[in-house]
C-alpha cells in the first residue's frame, strides 16, 4: 500500500509540475483558468492510486533470435507419493553455543502503521470540524429578505464564513454600512456559486491520503488562494471601489477566526498578499464559461493520461508449429544408472560417472553418494541417512536400505542403457499411465516414433534408447517395465530435477476420471484463488486429523485412496511428529493456494506448523501437506569459530528449514550432533533449494564443496528461510531487510513472466532449471488464475523475502495477487504465487 501511494504521490507531483510550467510559460494570469487547471490535477490526484497504470503505451521491440522452446515436461511430484521427511532423532545433549538472536524488525509494516496514524488523525480533525460547523449552521437564525442566498446569523462566528452553500454572518451584519454588507455578500456567494467549499473539501481529503507529499498541501493551499482572488474580484466588481473594499477585508479579517471547515471572507495569513494584489491590479479577470473550462481540462487531459501511464515493450512472438518439434536435434540419454523400487511409486536411483557414485530418490535432488572405509555408501535424504552396502549395488538385482533404524528391501527395476532392441512393435506402450493421483501420462503414436503427454501439459515427442526405453531431449526418461506375462505394465518416469517415479498402467476409463477431476480442479482453483474463500469443511478436516494422527488412529475413510495409503506408510513418523508438537490450540485460515488447496496455520503447545488441504467433490481429504515451521525460539546464525562448541539438543519442536544456494558453486550441507560430530551431507548445487526437517535449535554447518565451513546455522523462527551468499556470509537472520529498495529488473522480469504464463509460451531460457520446473508443473493452474484476473494494470514492490526474493503485488482488472521472484543475471532464480508464509 506504501509503495503504491508514494508511486501515486509522485506521478501527482509531475503532472502538477507540468501544469505549472505550462500556465507560466503561457503567462496565463487569469485566476478561473488557473482554478480550472489545479481542480482537474485535483481530481486526477484523488484517482491516481486507481488508475495509475492503466494507459499503457506498447512499443514493439525487433524480434531476437529466440530457440525452440522446451516442451513442457511435468516437474511436480505429488505430496502423496514422495517419501516423506521423518524427524531427525538427536541424542539428548545442551547446546553450547548458540546464535544470539535479533530483533528483526518490519520497516514496511512500521511505516504502514505510521501513514495510517497520520492519516487518520488529519481525518478526524477533518470530521469533527465539518461535524462542528454543520451543526452551528443548523443552530443559526435565517436573515429574511434574502432572494437566492441562505444567509443565517450566528453568534459564534466573527466574521462572514461560508459552509456549503450557506452564508453565516455575524450579528454585527446589520449594523454594518450597505457597500461593506453588499461586498460580504458579494463576497460570500462567489464561494457558493463556484463551489469552492467542495473544491476545498476534496483538496482537504487529498490532504488526508497524501500527507506524506508536500505537493498534496500546496495544492490546498493554492486552491484555497485562487478561491479568495475570483471571490475578491467579484466582490470589486459589485462595489466598484478597490480601495473602500480593501479596508473592508482588514476590518473583517481582525474579527474572523474561521473553523477547519469554514471557508471565511478574510484570514490574517492571507488578507496583506489579497490586498496588495487588489490595489496593484489594472483590471478585474474575465470571467471564464463552461465551454471554456471544458476546453481547458481536455487540453490537460494528454497530460494526465501520460501522468498516469507506462510504456510496456513487446517483442513479436516467434511463429512455432508442430513442426518445429522435429527439427531439435535428438539427444541421447547418457548416463549408466540403476533403478531400485522402494514402493508403488519411490525408486531409488543409483548413477555412476567415473569413480563417483551418486543417488536420487523421488521427489528429492541427486546427490553425491559417500563411501566410508567399511564400504557402506551413504545418501544424504532430507528425512535422513540411506546407507547400504556399496560393492552390493553391483553384484545383486536387489538392495538392502537402511533407513532410520528400519531395513527396506529394493528392488532393481531397471537401468540404463538398455540393451539394444530389434525391430518391435510401438503399439505396445500406447496408452495411460497414472503418474500422480491427479496426473496421467498419456503415449500416443505419431508417425513412425511415440508422443507422450502429461496432464494439463503440451505434447512431446521420445526417442527410442533401446529396449523398452525412451528420452526426451536426453535428460527426461522413460522405461517401460513388463509383468510376468512379459506386457508393459508400468512406466519408470525420470526427470533430473525430481527424480524417478513408477507410474502404474490404467484404463480408459480411469484415465479419463482423472482427466476430468483435473478439467474440475482447473476450472474451479482460479475464482477460489480470487476469492480467498476456504472450501465447506477443510477446517474440519485438518481437526480431526490432527487428533486422529496424535492417537495414531487415523481415518482413512475421509481420505483418497493415494492419501490413505501414504498416511498408512508413515503412521508412526506422523505420530512422533505430532506427539511432539502437542495438543492443538488454536487453528486459523490463511488463504488459498494457486493450486486450490486451503493453507492453515495451527498453534500447538510446542510449536507451529502449516496445513495445506485439497478437498474432493465428496469432501474426502484429497491431498494434504503438513510443514512444521518451529516454536518461538529464534534460532541464528553462528560464526564457523564456534562449531567445535556447537551441539545438538533433543526434544526440541520439529521446524522445516530451507536453504537456497547462490553462491555460484556447490556447497555441502552438515548436521551437527550431540557429539559435534558432522552428520547427514547433502550437497547443494547453485541455483538449488534444498529443505530438510529437523528439530529447532538443531545446528547445520553450511560448508564450500571442500567441506570448509562458511557457517553455521541454527533453525528457529527467524532461520526457516536461509539464502547462502558468498558475499555476506557473516550475515545475520533477517539479512534481507538491508536491501530495501527491489532488485534493477525484478518487475521487468516479473512483468514478462506473467505474460508468457498469461500466453502459455514461458521464457524457460531465463529461469533456472528449478524454477522452469516449478513453471512447467504450475503451467495450467497459474494460466487459469492470470485468465481470471484479467489485464495487468500495475505492479507494486512491497519488500524483500528472506530468501532475498522481492515480494511485488499485481493489480489485475478483477483483483490483485502476489509474486515473489529473484533474478540475477537476467535468469530468474525464484518464483512463487501467493498467498505464502
Amino acid at each position: 500500500m506504501i509503495a503504491a501511494l508514494a508511486e501515486a504521490a509522485l506521478r501527482s507531483f509531475a503532472l502538477g509540475g507540468v501544469v505549472w510550467i505550462g500556465l507560466n510559460l503561457f503567462r496565463v494570469r487569469n485566476p478561473h483558468v488557473h482554478m480550472t487547471a489545479w481542480i482537474v490535477v485535483l481530481l486526477a490526484s484523488l484517482a491516481m492510486p486507481v488508475v495509475m497504470h492503466w494507459p499503457t503505451l506498447t512499443i514493439d521491440r525487433l524480434p531476437l533470435s529466440v530457440p525452440v522452446p522446451v516442451e513442457s515436461w511435468p516437474a511436480d511430484m505429488s505430496m502423496l507419493e514422495r517419501p516423506q521427511p521423518s524427524l531427525p532423532i538427536a541424542p539428548g545433549a545442551a547446546i553450547a553455543s548458540t546464535a544470539k538472536a535479533g530483533i528483526s524488525i518490519d520497516w514496511w509494516m512500521v511505516a504502514t502503521g505510521v501513514y495510517i496514524g497520520i492519516a487518520g488523525l488529519l481525518l478526524l480533525r477533518l470530521a469533527i470540524g465539518l461535524c462542528l460547523t454543520w451543526r452551528l449552521a443548523l443552530a443559526a437564525k435565517p436573515v429574511k429578505g434574502m432572494i437566492g442566498a441562505d444567509v443565517r446569523v450566528s453568534r459564534d462566528v466573527g466574521g462572514p464564513v461560508t459552509f456549503g452553500s450557506t452564508i453565516l454572518v455575524p450579528p454585527q451584519f446589520f449594523g454594518w454600512d450597505a457597500k461593506k454588507r453588499l461586498a460580504v455578500l458579494a463576497h460570500e456567494g462567489a464561494h457558493v456559486a463556484n463551489r469552492d467549499f467542495y473544491v476545498l473539501l476534496l483538496a482537504s481529503l487529498n490532504r488526508v491520503v497524501f500527507w506524506f507529499s508536500p505537493f498534496s498541501w500546496w495544492q490546498l493551499a493554492r486552491l484555497a488562494e485562487l478561491a479568495e482572488i475570483i471571490s475578491d474580484a467579484r466582490a470589486i466588481e459589485m462595489i466598484d471601489d478597490r480601495l473602500s473594499y480593501a479596508e473592508i477585508l482588514l476590518d473583517v479579517a481582525a474579527s474572523v477566526k474561521p473553523r477547519p471547515m469554514e471557508l471565511a471572507m478574510a484570514q490574517a495569513a492571507t488578507v496583506r498578499a489579497r490586498i496588495e494584489r487588489i490595489i496593484a491590479a489594472a483590471a478585474m479577470p474575465a470571467a471564464v464559461g463552461w465551454r471554456k473550462r471544458l476546453w481547458i481540462a481536455a487540453a490537460i487531459v494528454p497530460v494526465v493520461t501520460a501522468s498516469a501511464g507506462m510504456i510496456a515493450y513487446r517483442t513479436p512472438d516467434p511463429v512455432a508449429s508442430g513442426a518445429d518439434l522435429g527439427d531439435v536435434p535428438a539427444e541421447h540419454y547418457r548416463p549408466f544408472v540403476n533403478f531400485y523400487a522402494m514402493g508403488p511409486a519411490s525408486v531409488f536411483a543409483i548413477f555412476r560417472e567415473g569413480d563417483e557414485v551418486y543417488g536420487q530418490l523421488t521427489g528429492q535432488r541427486r546427490l553425491r553418494i559417500s563411501v566410508a572405509s567399511d564400504g557402506t555408501a551413504s545418501y544424504a535424504a532430507s528425512f535422513g541417512e540411506i546407507t547400504f552396502p556399496v560393492d552390493a549395488e553391483r553384484r545383486s538385482s536387489e538392495l538392502m536400505l537402511h533407513m532410520n533404524g528400519r531395513d527396506v528391501r529394493a528392488v532393481r527395476v531397471a537401468e540404463m542403457p538398455t540393451p539394444a532392441a530389434d525391430p518391435f512393435s510401438l503399439d505396445q506402450y500406447v496408452g495411460w499411465y497414472r503418474v500422480a493421483p491427479n496426473r496421467v501420462l498419456t503415449v500416443r503414436r505419431d508417425a513412425d516414433g511415440l508422443q507422450v503427454q502429461e496432464t494439463g501439459q503440451g505434447r512431446s515427442p521420445a526417442l527410442s534408447e533401446g529396449l523398452d526405453a525412451f528420452s526426451v531431449h536426453g535428460d527426461r526418461l522413460l522405461i517401460f517395465l513388463r509383468d510376468d506375462a512379459a506386457k508393459v505394465s508400468r512406466v519408470l518416469v525420470h526427470n533430473a530435477v525430481s527424480g524417478a517415479r513408477l507410474a502404474q498402467r490404467i484404463d480408459a476409463a480411469q484415465a479419463q476420471a482423472i482427466e476430468a477431476d483435473f478439467a474440475r480442479r482447473l476450472a474451479e482453483v482460479p475464482d477460489r484463488f480470487r476469492e480467498q474463500v476456504p472450501a465447506a469443511g477443510s477446517k474440519e478436516i485438518i481437526l480431526t486429523g490432527i487428533e486422529d494422527l496424535r492417537h495414531g488412529t487415523p481415518n482413512y475413510d475421509r481420505m483418497s485412496a493415494p492419501l490413505a495409503a501414504a498416511i498408512h506408510g508413515r503412521l508412526d513418523e506422523l505420530r512422533a511428529t505430532f506427539a511432539a508438537l502437542g495438543p492443538i490450540e488454536s487453528i486459523f485460515f490463511r488463504g488459498v493456494g494457486p493450486g486450490g488447496y486451503d493453507i492453515y496455520g495451527a498453534k500447538f503447545e510446542n510449536g507451529t506448523a502449516e496445513f495445506r488441504v485439497l478437498l474432493e467433490p465428496d469432501g474426502k481429504a484429497g491431498d494434504v501437506t503438513f510443514r512444521p515451521d518451529g516454536n518461538d525460539e529464534l534460532g541464528g546464525i553462528v560464526s564457523c569459530a564456534e562449531e567445535a562448541r556447537v551441539r545438538g539438543r533433543a526434544g526440541t519442536s520439529p521446524i522445516r528449514i530451507m536453504f537456497y544456494n547462490e553462491t555460484e558453486d556447490d556447497i555441502q550441507v552438515f548436521n551437527l550432533g550431540a557429539d559435534g560430530e558432522r552428520k547427514a551431507q547433502s550437497v547443494v548445487r547453485s541455483d538449488m533449494t534444498w529443505v530438510a526437517l529437523t528439530n529447532v535449535n538443531s545446528p547445520w554447518v553450511i560448508a564450500d564443496k571442500s567441506g570448509k565451513c562458511m557457517e553455521i546455522l541454527v533453525p528457529g523462527r527467524q532461520t526457516r528461510f536461509h539464502n547462502v551468499e558468498a558475499s555476506n556470509l557473516v550475515a545475520r537472520p533477517g539479512r534481507a531487510a538491508r536491501r530495501a529498495v527491489p532488485i534493477v529488473n525484478g518487475e521487468a522480469m516479473l512483468r514478462l513472466y506473467l505474460e508468457g504464463i498469461a500466453k502459455g509460451q514461458p521464457d524457460y531460457d531465463h529461469m533456472t532449471t528449478e524454477v522452469a520446473n516449478i513453471t512447467r508443473a504450475q503451467l495450467p493452474f497459474d494460466q487459469a488464475i492470470l485468465a481470471r484476473l484479467g489485464a495487468l494494470r500495475a505492479v507494486s514492490f512491497r519488500g524483500v523475502t528472506a530468501l532475498d526474493s522481492d515480494i511485488y503485488v499485481a493489480q489485475f482488472a478483477n483483483g490483485a495477487a502476489e509474486w515473489r521472484i529473484g533474478v540475477r543475471n537476467g535468469t530468474i532464480t525464484k518464483i512463487a504465487l501467493g498467498p505464502n508464509f
